[in-house]
């Protein structure tokens, strides 16, 4: 009985992170994304918010290099990029920055050689 309570909040808590992405904004979320967190964590920085509200108009509180600062929304298209499990062996190359860098309603994802127009998941 034990194996099938764990397994049943394996399940819930895996619906739950996708919940947002489903159901819609979180309380407070302002609309549009963020920009892409390709920065790497050089050393720790304190949060300069918590929260979409904590920044002027037009900004979102985004990730950059492992800390959240008030950065520029953009469009975001429907869809999850789908998952990439593959590591790359070459230097990145990305082909796309954001959204918008895509025709019709495919995504700019992360993929494991760089970014790249997919369609979302």
């Amino acid at each position: 009985m034990r194996a099938q309570g764990l397994l049943l909040l394996a399940v819930l808590l895996a619906l739950g992170s996708q919940l947002p992405g489903i159901v819609g904004w979180k309380k407070g979320e302002r609309s549009g994304g963020c920009p892409p967190d390709d920065e790497p964590c050089l050393h720790p920085i304190p949060n300069q918010c918590q929260m979409d509200q904590h920044c002027p108009r037009g900004e979102k509180c985004c990730f950059r290099a492992c800390f959240l600062q008030c950065l520029p929304k953009v469009l975001v298209k429907r869809g999850q990029c789908p998952r990439d499990l593959l590591h790359c062996v070459s230097p990145l190359q990305h082909l796309c920055k954001v959204d918008k860098d895509c025709s019709g309603s495919k995504r700019c994802c992360l993929a494991a050689c760089g970014r790249d127009c997919r369609d979302p998941a």
